[in-house]
């Protein structure tokens, strides 16, 4: 066993499990013949300065259903994002009020429990932004997004497997805040967030969403893959979002005032729990880690004979 490998242990629940060797093609008795492989790959590269710790690689074969090749050009990707936008994704400190304005105002909220596939969910509020506080940018907004990101992963496993679902509250979301971020930032943000990243979105609801609904999203669908477009839905009621999210995973905020059932808790008390553990000491140091800018890639050592990633480079954050 390669040394790097001796501290992972699986904590993938027994449902999870099924799912990564039925839908990613995960088989235990490889996993690390897998990881390792790829790690060798990694180093062989002069030009990347990848992590190569076994959550990593593992969240990286999961996005990539176990396909070497797939696994590599994810890893070019992200750290091809990261060289090109370090000011948004790399050397994340959570520490930074800018981005724990976003936790405080309770425009993320993680909730606590998965739903019944074991898909953890997260929503998004966008609507409460303050769009006169200067730091309230779409640049820290993303920042804060990939910090609870890279913290969920770290807590559990299974969401490399599982996927995620995502939940748009558009309650207060109007024209000002589709200004806030131009077309082609837009197309930049789906380029990162599609190509660069492990998760596995299986679902975008969208709940109280008013007249410019469709204009956001006649300037975001052009720049989705097809696949998220056919998971895009639109929920006009809470009742409806009920049914494919039940009631006793949302806060109280958003369930009727005579439910009487189990529920996650009030938007107050998640958001203060969930800067407690960015907060952690030991979490905070994690996101700076693998925030780090020194995973990069550095164009000159690019072998010749390997193709630069032309998708990216055709890109810049203005």
């Amino acid at each position: 066993m390669d040394p790097e490998d001796a501290g992972y242990v699986c904590t993938l629940t027994p449902s999870a499990l099924e799912r990564a060797k039925k839908e990613l093609n995960e088989d235990p008795k490889q996993r690390l013949s897998q990881v390792q492989a790829l790690r060798k790959w990694i180093k062989e590269q002069p030009h990347l300065t990848s992590r190569t710790d076994t959550k990593f690689l593992l969240a990286m074969l999961r996005r990539s259903k176990f396909s070497q090749l797939k696994a590599r050009e994810l890893i070019e990707n992200i750290l091809t994002a990261k060289t090109m936008f370090p000011e948004i994704m790399s050397n994340i400190d959570v520490q930074d009020s800018k981005l724990l304005g976003f936790v405080d105002k309770g425009i993320f909220v993680h909730l606590p429990k998965p739903d019944s596939e074991g898909r953890r969910i997260t929503l998004f509020r966008s609507g409460y932004i303050d769009l006169d506080d200067p730091d309230f940018s779409v640049v820290n907004e993303i920042k804060c997004n990939i910090a609870i990101g890279e913290m969920a992963r770290e807590e559990d496993e299974n969401i490399c497997v599982n996927g995620w679902i995502l939940v748009f509250d558009c309650t207060g979301f109007g024209a000002k805040h589709i200004a806030r971020m131009p077309l082609e930032m837009h197309r930049k943000m789906s380029k990162i967030f599609q190509d660069s990243h492990p998760e596995r979105i299986k679902a975008f609801h969208f709940y109280n969403a008013g007249a410019f609904f469709e204009v956001m999203m006649t300037m975001v669908r052009q720049f989705m893959k097809k696949k998220h477009q056919e998971r895009v839905r639109v929920h006009e009621t809470m009742e409806s979002l009920y049914k494919v999210i039940p009631m006793e995973l949302w806060p109280d905020n958003y369930l009727p005032d005579d439910y009487k059932g189990p529920s996650a808790g009030s938007i107050e008390s998640l958001q203060a729990a969930m800067k407690k553990r960015l907060l952690n000491p030991a979490m905070r140091a994690h996101i700076l880690e693998v925030t780090s800018d020194k995973y990069k890639v550095d164009e000159s050592k690019r072998p010749k004979d390997a193709a630069a990633n032309e998708s990216f480079r055709k890109l810049s954050i203005d």
